[in-house]
């Protein structure tokens, strides 16, 4: 008769605990935990139940004199769950407030700390607590509930523990929403935030696909374990290597935690292209990166061929994500991932299709327009800035080729009318320009993935990967899109993969995906948890978008108001000086406090709107006697390098860090004056201001605790009570 099988599973709690211990401290907890996973049942374990404990199941292990490992542990059966390790009266402090067990109605295994529940029962409502009837909806004894149309067991398959049901029915309001899902199961957040919105409970449980098991046993944690809401916080273990290498080093836990949302997405046979949005933080390029190394492995198991296409909208997103993947995927499946930025991609093929390509400069791009003016007509009285905006406006983002594509093209926005003779008359310039960037081997990035989709397509070469997966999808433009569907050949099964944020595009303008020949519907989800800001700073960098309209790729609407923090901290810090010199000695001395408090500065960014304005901080720094990183767009970040961390504000995204600074936010940064000033019509102005404020979004909701900004002289009109 064979031994029944042994299951021993780690909490995302457990891992975070035991990543805070010293180093002597960690390689004790390994020794244990190989020991234990050995024998859990050895004479030698002293397990200790948890006096005043809420939870019986819950008990405690010796690891060293001052070290405490709790855990569940079962009174008969096989499967052990390590919940934290920390200094003796620590970890039964932790303990004694926690119960762990079974949701009964969606059969995932759930902590849940009862003391935190009873306390906000009482803080959400005054007087005493509702006591709801099983399975029937109530309101709070003062102001109406926001889910008191929810019957226990619906709110439970979504879900929120019995235990603290009590607790959300109190919440009457968006403040002790946030309060409340701080602490909440993550599982759970998502159908709350729904419910916040006005949804119903039949629509969040629909969209969120969640279902009832058709049997749950209480005491099978096993079964329990298996859950995609239990694998979203305990790992289990079945590898002694994988073991290893986590006891080894802290482990970032992005790389095995996934939220049930994320998780529905990643492992899933999807039958086409896939639409994700998210806010800032919502884990989207996480979503993404593990989605790549999923199709990676389906291909490696049926044994069929290709590879996947990892694409991004620029060449430093790109290198961060290649670095990124080593972490989550083996050798093998790494060989059958390509990461490349889509512009990157393009110029590689035209190359090896026998075509001259150059690396564009700017210097050659004003010969060309020189040149393709002498077309001009001087009796329409336009000049060269109006030619170069209406080359990129209307000629290069509508494709027109010809002079009939571009007689008829969609001028929407343009600030001086035309007639069909005047557009006639102005064609020659931009046949000129076209013809003169040709003969010097340079194609504007529109027209190279025009031409790359035309050679695809002429020459019978599509289909050239199995999957595609597409990060930060609001920067590409149609003819991005359009290439990538060309590259896949006809719609199948996992085909696209896009995650994007409207409200995080910095280049570029809307596009909608259903005309690039990208069919969404029915296969479009959201991301609704920020994992990384706090609420403060995502509530104050949506704030500064404030009044504007966002697409969601395929011609509808995205709001910003239904995603949430589940962190808290402090607002951030807006601080105004006389002149520059104290606004830079306030910067150095903060930079200072933190360095003695943190015993380094590479958790700590500080970023500006220009690659001038970098130069100048980091000479100032240095003189300062700091020792600073300048992030550049070829490069990943080195988390090993102690240095002060320095990047432009398109360069931090993608990258996260303790601590954003934004130093010298004035009114002539942003909007970058320069560039708003060159800006022809009321429309593109408004375009460009939309992207410069998208462009502050993105660097405050880099930081994970902090954000400071500061100015000397006039501040930027993004930074006053007009948007905070």
């Amino acid at each position: 008769m064979s031994e029944p099988r042994l299951t021993v599973a780690l909490s995302s709690d457990f891992l975070k605990a035991l990543n805070k211990l010293p180093e002597k401290g960690r390689s004790k907890a390994a020794s244990f935990i190989a020991k234990f996973r050995e024998n859990p049942r050895s004479t030698g374990l002293n397990y200790e139940r948890i006096e005043g404990g809420k939870d019986p199941m819950i008990r405690s292990l010796r690891v060293d004199q001052e070290i405490r490992c709790i855990l569940r542990a079962p009174e008969q059966g096989d499967t052990y769950v390590l919940l934290w390790i920390d200094k003796h009266d620590d970890a039964y402090q932790w303990a004694r407030r926690r119960t762990c067990h079974v949701n009964r109605v969606n059969g995932a295994l759930q902590v849940v700390d009862v003391e935190a529940a009873e306390v906000a029962v009482g803080d959400a409502q005054s007087g005493p607590a509702p006591q709801p009837e099983e399975s029937k909806p109530v309101a709070s004894a003062s102001l109406p509930s926001l889910f008191g149309h929810c019957a226990d067991e619906q709110l439970m398959l979504l879900g929120v523990p019995e235990a603290l049901l009590p607790a959300v029915r109190a919440v009457s309001s968006d403040e002790s929403l946030s309060r409340l899902i701080e602490w909440v199961p993550k599982d759970c957040v998502d159908g709350l935030i729904l419910l916040a919105e006005g949804r119903s409970i039949e629509s969040v449980i629909e969209e969120l696909e969640r279902q009832r098991p058709d049997h749950i046993d209480p005491n099978d944690l096993a079964a329990a374990l298996d859950t995609p809401e239990s694998r979203a916080e305990f790992l289990v273990i079945t590898d002694d290597d994988v073991l290893e290498a986590m006891l080894a080093a802290p482990l970032e836990q992005w790389r095995v935690f996934l939220h049930p949302s994320q998780r529905r997405l990643v492992e899933r046979d999807w039958s086409g292209p896939v639409r994700v949005l998210g806010g800032a933080g919502t884990g989207k390029t996480v979503v993404a990166m593990h989605r790549a190394c999923w199709l990676a492995q389906q291909l490696i198991k049926s044994g069929a061929p290709g590879r996947v296409l990892f694409t991004t909208y620029t060449r430093n997103l790109a290198t961060d994500i290649r670095s990124s993947l080593t972490k989550i995927c083996s050798p093998e499946e790494l060989q059958r991932l390509e990461v490349i930025h889509l512009d990157g991609w393009v110029s590689t093929f035209l190359k090896g299709q026998g075509l001259p390509v150059r690396v564009f400069d700017e210097g050659a791009r004003k010969a060309c327009w020189e040149l393709a003016m002498a077309m001009s007509d001087p009796s329409l009285g336009l000049d060269l800035r109006f030619y170069q905006e209406e080359w990129k406006e209307v000629v290069l983002a509508n494709g027109c080729r010809t002079q009939p594509d571009y007689l008829t093209a969609k001028r929407v926005g343009r600030g001086t009318r035309l007639s069909r003779q005047n557009r006639a008359q102005i064609w020659p310039v931009f046949d000129a320009m076209r013809m003169e960037l040709r003969q010097r081997g340079l194609w504007e990035p529109e027209e190279a993935k025009q031409a790359a989709t035309d050679l695809i397509r002429e020459s019978g070469l599509d289909a050239r990967y199995a999957s595609v997966v597409v990060d930060e999808a609001q920067d590409l433009d149609v003819a991005g899109f359009s290439l990538l569907r060309t590259l896949l050949g006809q719609t199948h099964a996992n085909d696209l993969f896009i995650v994007g944020d409207p409200h995080q595009r910095i280049y570029g303008k809307p596009v909608v995906l259903s005309r690039c020949g990208i069919e969404v519907r029915g296969r479009s989800r959201k991301l609704r948890i920020n994992y990384r800001t706090t609420e403060e700073t995502r509530a104050w960098a949506t704030a500064v978008l404030h009044g504007l309209d966002f697409d969601d790729l395929d011609g509808g609407l995205d709001p910003a108001t239904d995603y949430r923090s589940l962190l808290h901290g402090d607002a951030p810090l807006i601080e105004a000086f006389d002149d520059p010199a104290e606004e830079q000695r306030f910067l150095a001395k903060t930079l200072r406090q933190i360095q003695q408090e943190q015993g380094s500065l590479a958790a700590t960014c500080v970023t500006a709107r220009t690659n001038g304005a970098i130069e100048k901080l980091n000479f100032t720094l240095q003189k300062e006697g700091f020792a600073t990183r300048v992030i550049n767009a070829d490069e990943s970040d080195d988390p090993s390098d102690p240095s002060l961390r320095l990047a432009t504000m398109h360069r931090v995204k993608g990258l996260e860090f303790d601590q954003v600074f934004i130093p010298g936010l004035d009114v002539a940064q942003m909007p970058l004056r320069f560039e708003l000033d060159q800006r022809p019509d009321q429309l593109s102005r408004e375009l460009f201001e939309q992207q410069e404020r998208s462009l502050l979004h993105v660097a405050a909701t880099r930081a994970k605790k902090r954000v400071v900004i500061t100015y000397s002289g006039k501040p930027s009109p993004f930074i006053t009570n007009s948007y905070s």
